[in-house]
């Protein structure tokens, strides 16, 4: 089936069923709220706080996987390295993309030809999750739906879901049971634009005998949000592809007031990022995103909870182009980590299940070792708080309940020297990980702790070491 009829059905579907189930209902976005502790209003929604389980986590694992993992590419060199992305760069004729599109599948084959081809064949949640755990996550989400919009729940809205499509079984809600199952908080990303949705380019001619409808907010996009929040119940919600129009347009300041209602309503501690739509990024939400380009962003957000959000490799979704190389080592998430924890902040970690469903080698492994790290040493970075020392050359800083935890990145041999940090009179100096207290001195701002000069660097722990100091 040429994915020109199955466009057009599915955008049909999305035109008509999300418009007459509003109108089936008689209600509008704004209506239907047993509580109403928070408006559509900056200064409301500012006032929501955010989640202490979300500052005590620190870790969380986003899983993107949808349609675009079956062609599974983009370039290693040039063109754009999402390969998520494939739809889009599959358009543009200079884009390395579409030559490889062309090459590979011929130049009549669409987009959503790969469709039949999405059959999640090895999809396991509840392997996922377990995966998570073991690399000491402590929150998962999800792609609803990318830019594509293809969705990966049974949304009334449309029929380019995979309940009816591809898999043909809902992907979210066995996610999230498995979740919640193995403790873990759960949420969605959702894309508030899709690329050529004619109801949001308002282009009806690209899919031919569509009847174009006008309004891609109310009947469409904030159809498809409710019913996330109402059938998952979500404990957070990441939006993305806001950049295109202002809050206004996008009515995410109604949207999230519906939100944060529901969840006082339910008694769920909730969350919301930062894109509400143009211009809004680093100015409102619960959480600020910081993508990719950590060291350039992440200046002046240590009194807002923020994350960092990246993949293991240079894209969030699946490239069977990706190489080693282009992965991060175990000893670069585990560094990652440490800093964002010292400076207030959340690592969201990002895995892209090949088009079957699996977690490939090449982003398993140093995950894995992360894992391992934060078994011995994650008391230094989950529930604990900035210093006020946050990092001093190779060492960073996190504190909790009166200890200060000193993570050095660096071995420096026989003695650890900290500037800056008073041991309490008598204290008990350890590091994480080896029995037994060491040997300090204070003198003046210097402490200096030494390591017991007949004992080797420690060989089960690895890329960066702990230690435990009672402060005065």
């Amino acid at each position: 089936m040429k994915s020109g009829a199955l466009n057009r059905r599915g955008f049909l579907t999305a035109a008509t069923t999300g418009l007459s189930a509003l109108k089936s209902t008689g209600r509008t976005f704004a209506q239907d709220r047993p509580t109403e502790k928070y408006i559509p209003t900056w200064d409301s929604l500012d006032s929501h706080p955010c989640p202490a389980w979300f500052t005590d986590a620190k870790l969380g694992m986003y899983f993107h996987w949808g349609l675009s993992s079956v062609p599974g590419w983009a370039p290693r060199q040039g063109g754009t390295p999402y390969a998520e992305w494939y739809w889009h760069s599959m358009r543009s004729p200079e884009n390395p993309t579409s030559r490889y599109h062309v090459e590979t599948y011929g130049d009549v084959f669409d987009y959503d030809d790969f469709i039949p081809m999405f059959s999640g064949r090895d999809y396991d949640p509840e392997t996922w999750i377990a995966f998570a755990v073991r690399a000491g996550m402590k929150y998962v989400f999800m792609n609803a739906k990318h830019h594509d919009g293809f969705c990966n729940w049974p949304s009334r809205a449309t029929n380019r879901h995979v309940a009816a499509m591809g898999p043909c079984r809902d992907i979210a809600g066995p996610f999230v049971a498995a979740a919640r199952s193995a403790g873990l908080k759960v949420g969605f990303y959702y894309s508030l634009y899709e690329w050529y949705n004619p109801l949001y380019t308002g282009k009806p001619e690209q899919y031919a005998g569509l009847i174009k409808i006008d309004d891609y907010v109310n009947d469409f996009m904030l159809v498809q949000l409710r019913e996330l929040i109402d059938m998952y119940s979500p404990d957070f919600l990441y939006l993305d592809g806001e950049w295109d129009q202002p809050p206004e347009f996008w009515r995410t300041r109604e949207l999230v007031a519906y939100y944060y209602n529901r969840a006082l309503d339910r008694g769920q501690d909730v969350l919301v990022n930062d894109r509400y739509g143009k211009g809004s990024r680093g100015l409102h939400g619960d959480v600020y995103n910081v993508e990719y380009q950590y060291d350039n962003e992440s200046e002046g957000l240590l009194d807002h909870p923020w994350s960092y959000w990246r993949g293991v490799a240079r894209t969030f979704g699946w490239n069977r182009d990706t190489a080693p190389s282009d992965c991060l080592t175990a000893r670069e998430l585990i560094h990652m980590v440490v800093d964002g924890a010292a400076r207030n902040g959340n690592y969201d970690l990002n895995i892209g299940p090949d088009a079957d469903g699996n977690i490939t080698r090449v982003e398993r492994e140093p995950v894995e070792e992360l894992g391992r790290w934060l078994a011995v040493n994650g008391e230094a970075i989950y529930g604990t708080r900035i210093h006020s020392k946050q990092a001093d050359e190779n060492i960073r800083f996190t504190a909790r309940d009166g200890w200060v935890y000193a993570i050095f990145l660096t071995w420096p041999g026989d003695m650890f020297r900290l500037q800056g940090v008073r041991a309490a009179q008598g204290s008990q100096i350890t590091m994480l990980g080896i029995p037994g207290n060491l040997d300090w001195r204070q003198e003046g701002e210097t402490l200096t702790v030494n390591f017991p000069v007949h004992r080797s660097r420690p060989t089960h722990i690895a890329h960066a070491w702990t230690l435990k100091i009672r402060q005065t």
